[in-house]
């Protein structure tokens, strides 16, 4: 259920920024605090080369009509309009190249040290706690190693500002407390934006170490899951028939081709003797170790069932007895069991909620679903009211065609699904082939309609046809 939209005013998010939550991260949150933090710096650095400069000009004009003292007390005391000057050059500069995509700034805090160590040595007269060198180094290391929050890193900076306006103001004694006081801004201003910009290029920094750890948990549950899909694949292309039978009358072949993530497909033959021949193709819901799992199981379960070949009904209602209660609530198979027998020319057919068969009789075809459940999902009382059986007479060159629904639901780019008539098209087209050549001829075809789209499910496909 999704979330109305909200309008919210520039103050909130401006907000959002300024005191962000624990919660927020992602690249969207850290774009939007490294460029606040940019255009600040970049604010930062533009009044704290103009403002010494109109405070200097101011003092400059003053020297020049009234000549109280030299040009070198006149240098002197502008030392700290110099200093701010040069670090907001290089801050300017700093601003333009890669602010918050490593540790916290280092040179923002070597640069602003420096500057301030400059200027005390013209300004320590003035006893203004806020400059003194020992008071800014203490605060940069606070905001550089502490992930606080700019807002308050920007009202310990603001207060700076309020110390150093009045302690300038009334230590002066002097008619140029203003000039010095609008000398004392500059650094004070610099300083406050610097520490708003530490304090953002900091969280930048504990939020990347976050993402890092985030990361690097992410590529050990990847190489796990590799792991796991590695072991599903080896189980599953061991379950299936490594050759396939041969029977006098009839020809039979089968083929699985997996998918990126191991499903369950599944398919097998019981050999009976005497021309009976027992065929299972089969689907075990859900994907990786547990289906590939389940699939072992259940051929396991098949195998020591296999003198069960009377009756397709009473063969899947004993493997579901064994199934129902062992599986996951969420889990289930679909089966379809076919017995052959060549002497007679029939096949005996039951579905256990597996696809419908195609059953293909000259240029004529037919899907036979006789109804039925998943194994796995009701008790045996159940299970038997909802499971039939049918027969089917058989004639040379008819073919049986079963398969899972990798091949029907198989979709290509454009999210067109390959169907059960595209599959009754080239089955009837191509019926002059044998099984194993018709069953490859449905492969192709299907990987040709697939073209570079992915496979999300495994494809199984099994014909019998009639000699």
């Amino acid at each position: 259920m999704s979330t109305p939209n909200v309008r919210r005013s520039p103050l909130w998010h401006l907000w959002q920024l300024l005191a962000p939550r624990a919660t927020d991260h992602g690249k969207e949150f850290e774009a939007e605090i490294r460029r606040l933090g940019v255009l600040g710096l970049q604010f930062a650095t533009v009044v704290a080369i103009l403002l010494p400069g109109v405070a200097f000009f101011i003092e400059a004009a003053i020297w020049y009509f009234q000549r109280g003292y030299s040009w070198v007390q006149l240098t002197v005391n502008n030392l700290e309009n110099f200093a701010v000057i040069i670090v907001g050059i290089s801050g300017l500069s700093l601003s333009r190249t890669s602010f918050g995509r490593t540790a916290p700034n280092v040179v923002v805090i070597i640069c602003t040290i420096v500057a301030e160590t400059i200027a005390t040595f013209a300004g320590i007269f003035k006893g203004n706690a806020a400059t003194y060198p020992p008071f800014i180094i203490a605060l940069l290391i606070l905001t550089a190693v502490v992930p606080l929050r700019p807002l308050s890193v920007a009202l310990v900076g603001l207060l700076m500002i309020v110390i150093n306006c009045v302690m300038s103001f009334f230590m002066a004694g002097q008619a140029a407390s203003f000039v010095n006081v609008l000398a004392d801004i500059p650094l004070s201003f610099y300083l406050t934006i610097t520490f708003v910009c530490t304090g953002l290029t900091t969280m930048i920094y504990q939020l990347r170490l976050r993402n890092f750890q985030n990361l690097e948990a992410l590529r050990e549950s990847q190489a796990r899951l590799q792991k796991e899909l590695a072991v599903a694949s080896v189980i599953q292309m061991h379950s299936l028939p490594r050759k396939n039978p041969t029977i006098a009358g009839l020809s039979i072949a089968g083929a699985c081709v997996s998918a990126t993530e191991i499903g369950g497909d599944y398919y097998d033959y019981l050999e009976f003797g005497n021309g009976k021949l027992g065929v299972l193709v089969g689907d075990v819901s859900g994907k990786g170790t547990s289906a590939a799992l389940y699939m072992s199981k259940l051929q396991g379960i098949v195998r020591a069932l296999n003198h069960l070949h009377e009756s397709p009904v009473q063969f899947l209602a004993t493997v579901n007895d064994l199934l129902f209660g062992t599986i996951e609530k969420n889990s289930f198979i679909t089966l379809t069991y076919a017995l052959f027998d060549v002497q007679q020319r029939r096949v005996r057919m039951s579905r256990a909620g597996h696809n419908a068969t195609l059953y293909c009789r000259n240029e004529a075809h037919a899907f036979l679903a006789p109804p039925g459940v998943g194994l796995g999902l009701a008790p045996r009382a159940h299970f038997e009211r909802n499971v039939q059986e049918i027969e089917i007479p058989l004639q040379s060159c008819e073919v049986l065609v079963f398969y899972t629904d990798g091949v029907s639901d198989a979709r290509n780019v454009n999210g067109e699904e390959y169907g059960e008539d595209r599959l009754a098209e080239i089955v009837t087209a191509n019926q002059g082939l044998d099984a194993k050549a018709l069953c490859q001829r449905i492969m192709d075809d299907v990987k040709t309609f697939i073209g570079y789209a992915k496979q999300h499910d495994d494809m199984t496909v099994l014909v019998a046809k009639m000699e």
